[in-house]
């Protein structure tokens, strides 16, 4: 399997867009440096590729820099097809900016699995990406999406196969086993109602601030990257911002949650989500206090569902006061019922069926 990765929106003029654009840079930097030309037994010059590479791509999406992304993209496509002699391949995108890449292949197989609106994603053209993605709609042959919302956008004659996200079970239920101490989440006061994931545009502040005025005696944790100014979590005394972590720590950190967090503003690209940090608060043996979506409300489990920041009120209230580790085994099960593996070996019956 290999994976490329792909720049999907302009950067802004700020210090994260800057680190992250420089980082893009010297990971391809990287990757050509490490990459000398060699022959693979003997026959032609090629180079050798990681299974994970970073093509050259513009972040701007009118013909003329799609015509140079497609052709990057191509260029380390076939260098894979020859040190690897890869025939007949499965070619899946997440994205529609690979659309011309898709269509210029000769694939018997191609498949988009499409995880978000990204016409309602921040910081893209939602003209550009409505044009690309119906191009990637009429051009592929099978269509996965992580929402029933989002398996709306198949076209009529293309087959399509609805796969919500699953979680990596034994990862997060080693919480249970120890694991370090982290001094830090040590000093709070409990409970603590916990979130982790990207804090980006999607997080709805005001309900945060809300509740931490009306629970003084719960710590608000969060733990994740930010995409929004460090303002919007409010400065309350009793609101906790760890920073990223390193997804192999993150149940070292998340074993301090008692209750998991999913406070999602209302809009067009939150309605189609399928948060995956569901599943895997619940491999924790969490309840989770969340935003009602309608994928949230497919899943069962000890979810409880608010749409205001009253209602949040009075669904953590009723959380504390039913007994924290009254739903555990429900919650441990479902997750163990849902994982990757399961996923992957239904998304593997669908390309199978397609063939």
């Amino acid at each position: 399997m290999f994976w490329f990765n792909l720049v999907n929106r302009m950067p802004r003029l700020n210090r994260r867009d800057g680190k992250r654009v420089a980082g893009y840079l010297g990971r391809w930097v990287a990757q050509r440096l490490a990459r000398p030309d060699r022959k693979v037994n003997g026959q032609g010059a090629t180079s050798l590729i990681p299974n994970v590479t970073t093509p050259i791509m513009l972040p701007w999406f009118k013909p003329p820099v799609r015509r140079f992304n497609c052709q990057s993209l191509r260029r380390y496509y076939e260098e894979l097809q020859q040190c690897h002699e890869i025939h007949d391949p499965i070619v899946m995108t997440t994205f529609p900016s690979a659309v011309d890449f898709v269509k210029s292949l000769c694939a018997p197989t191609k498949i988009y699995y499409c995880v978000d609106d990204w016409l309602e994603f921040p910081g893209l053209n939602p003209r550009d990406w409505r044009t690309m993605e119906q191009e990637l709609l009429r051009n592929v042959d099978g269509f996965v999406a992580s929402s029933l919302t989002l398996q709306a956008k198949s076209k009529a004659s293309t087959p399509s196969l609805y796969l919500p996200h699953g979680v990596d079970y034994e990862h997060f239920e080693r919480r249970a086993n120890g694991g370090p101490r982290i001094a830090a989440l040590d000093a709070l006061r409990r409970p603590v109602v916990g979130f982790f994931g990207l804090i980006g545009e999607w997080v709805d502040a005001s309900t945060i601030a809300a509740l931490a005025r009306a629970f003084p005696e719960v710590a608000f944790v969060f733990i994740g990257a930010m995409s929004v100014s460090e303002h919007t979590l409010t400065r309350a005394p009793n609101i906790h911002y760890i920073g990223q972590v390193p997804y192999a720590e993150l149940p070292a950190y998340a074993k301090y949650f008692d209750v998991g967090f999913i406070p999602f503003v209302h809009n067009r690209l939150t309605t189609a989500v399928n948060p995956m940090k569901l599943l895997e608060y619940y491999a924790l043996g969490l309840p989770v206090l969340a935003t009602r979506l309608p994928e949230l409300e497919r899943i069962g489990g000890p979810v409880y569902l608010a749409s205001t920041s009253e209602e949040f009120c009075v669904q953590l209230k009723n959380i504390l006061s039913n007994g924290l580790n009254r739903h555990a085994s429900v919650a441990t099960e479902i997750a163990r019922r849902n994982t990757w593996d399961d996923r992957v070996e239904a998304l593997s019956c669908f390309i199978e069926s397609l063939n």
